[in-house]
């Protein structure tokens, strides 16, 4: 299995339209690609985390999955929004 995190900060608090959005952005990427067991955007409980607000955590079948997810148009849309909103990232893969 392949986890893909990714922390995020935003440059203003999310609205409850946004999170909806991207939430159902996600629902809609792990149905149209095969190889994604798992794909979640979530509010960071921690109060430790500084500005990183919300994450997505992704499970993958394999590393190559995770390659045709990153490639993939389906998976544009998500970027653009995010990129938009946000204010910084860190990304954290690894193989379990």
């Amino acid at each position: 299995m392949f986890r893909h995190i990714v922390m995020l900060s935003f440059k203003a608090p999310l609205s409850a339209r946004d999170h909806k959005d991207i939430v159902d952005q996600c629902r809609a990427i792990k149905e149209a690609l095969p190889g994604i067991i798992d794909l979640r955007f979530v509010a960071n409980a921690s109060d430790r985390a500084r500005s990183y607000s919300h994450a997505f955590v992704a499970d993958f079948i394999d590393a190559a999955a995770h390659g045709r997810y990153q490639q993939s148009p389906v998976h544009a849309p998500l970027k653009q929004k995010v990129m938009a909103l946000g204010q910084q990232l860190i990304v954290l893969d690894y193989e379990t």
